[in-house]
């Protein structure tokens, strides 16, 4: 586990790239990947010297990519359901058309896991283009906050950010062991 996270913090050290990668493959685990709020607050202890801000758009545009292309998978999966479960989504079509935009925004700036969501959605032929911006919007709302969060916390504890984000991503990972082993 200490190699995971050497390996996490090592990525993150190399700047927004290195951190656009990491949150990039975090959230490409369906199901189990952690807080995108959280991410941004340890990156940012561990880059205080970094723009909250772009650490959040950075962390929102990663999770938007990788959602994006769950989002893909699930909408190719259609033609695999039978044609009753077919017409059963797409009599979803209106609900989906009047209220997907908010709770896309909804599922990606709360902690509730969005990947439900994302299923139902994709299954249901919802806008490519509104769910990128509604989900997009979600969580730049919620990284930005969590990398505010992040360097403010750091900022009290400006000779300890590398252990207080060691500390926050062995939280994530343990809790994404644990989530694991028990979902």
């Amino acid at each position: 586990m200490q190699d995971i996270i050497t390996f996490i913090s090592n990525m993150i050290l190399e700047g927004y790239f290195g951190l656009f990668i990491i949150c990039f493959l975090i959230n490409m685990i369906p199901f189990l990947s952690p807080s995108n709020m959280v991410l941004a607050g340890a990156a940012m202890l561990l880059l205080p010297t970094f723009n909250p801000i772009f650490v959040g758009v950075v962390i929102a545009i990663s999770a938007t990519a990788a959602k994006l292309i769950h989002f893909f998978v699930v909408r190719g999966s259609r033609m695999i359901l039978s044609e009753e479960r077919l017409k059963s989504l797409d009599s979803e079509e209106q609900r989906v058309k009047k209220w997907g935009a908010f709770a896309v925004f909804i599922a990606a700036a709360s902690p509730v896991p969005d990947d439900p969501l994302i299923v139902y959605v994709g299954l249901a032929k919802y806008s490519t283009w509104k769910f990128i911006i509604s989900y997009f919007i979600g969580k730049v709302a919620v990284t930005i906050l969590g990398a505010v969060i992040g360097y403010s916390v750091g900022g009290f504890f400006e000779s300890m950010p590398i252990v207080l984000a060691s500390i926050a991503l062995t939280a994530l990972i343990t809790g994404f062991m644990f989530r694991r082993r028990t979902g």
